[in-house]
């Protein structure tokens, strides 16, 4: 028999240390006679999840083969506007059921009977537990459900703190460049401004705008190069250790900036986070062409590229670069090609005047 009480104080461990979770989600899986158990967070531009050990390739694989968008169970469970626990005779009746091909692909699995757990955070996501048993077990029985109903309040409650954790993280990060001198923001999963330090603030409406939309540079060719890396993160092209820079462009009243996308780290101490990434500005000095180490280091380079930059900031020509680092014409021409792809300029001079801070 599935007794809940021994799983309340570990639910409320697991919010402060998500690490916690995937063996939780498990040794509730093993009292309810579940295949395995999941929890997830999504809106309409995010979703992040995780997993009983054994459950996490085969929910991922379900996410991969696209029925994650095509089974309504979140969808009709928030419709309806369940309380508690609920199966899928509680959303469909038998004849959507056997007309749905997600249950089919699902029992095909092993799975295709959930007991589940939708609500709304105060994020804006939506977060969802569920178990997931097989046929040849059977349905949940009253008594397993009422166990899962029992534990409901604890799961929200958890699911809130840890949400509420998750941005405190996310505001010590923004102050924690605002110690070093450097502006900073935090962005949700849509894109809109969480919160900015207050080096970053003055910058709003002069150099960011915070849109109804998304946040966005006022500077239109960047923020066509900030919408590329957007969807990079959005699509899982961006690892989620990786570091997206883009150049901001003088104006008569400051220098040149650099603007530095990092990305959040979207494993189980995430899931419950309403931040997607960390922009964090470097401003450049004037009038100064930067060593090629800085460049490296600011704009995203190889080593070749960022000395190739460093000679196009000092006035040089590819046929000079080329002399100077004993490399062809041709090759030169490839690594400004690629840096023009990475500053989002387009002509050599661009990228001099970007890289010595002057006014464009």
């Amino acid at each position: 028999m599935f007794d809940p009480d021994p799983f309340i104080d570990r639910i409320y461990e697991a919010a402060i240390v998500p690490e916690m979770w995937p063996d939780l989600l498990e040794a509730v899986s093993v009292q309810s006679k579940a295949v395995g158990g999941v929890l997830f967070t999504a809106n309409c531009q995010y979703q992040g999840w995780t997993a009983s050990p054994d459950f996490a390739p085969l929910f991922q694989d379900f996410l991969d083969k696209g029925w994650g968008e095509r089974n309504q169970r979140r969808q009709r469970g928030l419709e309806r506007n369940l309380r508690g626990f609920f199966t899928d005779g509680d959303l469909f009746t038998q004849a959507e059921i056997d007309a749905d091909p997600s249950y089919d692909y699902l029992k095909s699995m092993g799975c295709g009977l959930c007991a589940a757990l939708a609500a709304p955070l105060p994020s804006g996501d939506v977060i969802a537990f569920s178990w997931e048993r097989s046929h040849e077990i059977g349905p949940y029985e009253q008594d397993t459900l009422d166990a899962f109903n029992r534990l409901s309040g604890h799961l929200q409650r958890a699911a809130l703190i840890a949400g509420r954790l998750g941005l405190e993280k996310a505001r010590a990060a923004a102050e924690a460049m605002r110690a070093i001198g450097l502006p900073a923001a935090v962005l949700s999963r849509a894109n809109k401004l969480l919160l900015a330090n207050d080096l970053l603030e003055p910058l709003i409406p002069d150099v960011f705008q915070d849109r109804l939309l998304r946040f966005a540079f006022t500077d239109l060719r960047a923020d066509a190069q900030f919408a590329r890396i957007l969807a990079k993160m959005q699509s899982g092209e961006c690892a989620a250790d990786q570091i997206q820079s883009l150049p901001i462009a003088a104006r008569e009243n400051r220098p040149a900036m650099v603007a530095h996308v990092v990305p959040i780290r979207r494993k189980a101490e995430d899931v419950f986070s309403a931040a997607n990434c960390l922009l964090v500005v470097t401003a450049l000095s004037v009038a100064v062409s930067p060593e090629a180490g800085l460049i490296q280091g600011l704009l995203d380079l190889t080593p070749a590229e960022a000395r190739v930059a460093q000679a196009i900031a000092s006035g040089a020509q590819p046929a000079e670069i080329a002399v100077k680092l004993g490399v062809s014409v041709g090759t030169v021409r490839t690594h400004i090609k690629a840096i023009f792809a990475k500053t989002g300029t387009s002509r050599q001079v661009e990228l001099a005047l970007l890289l010595s801070g002057a006014v464009l």
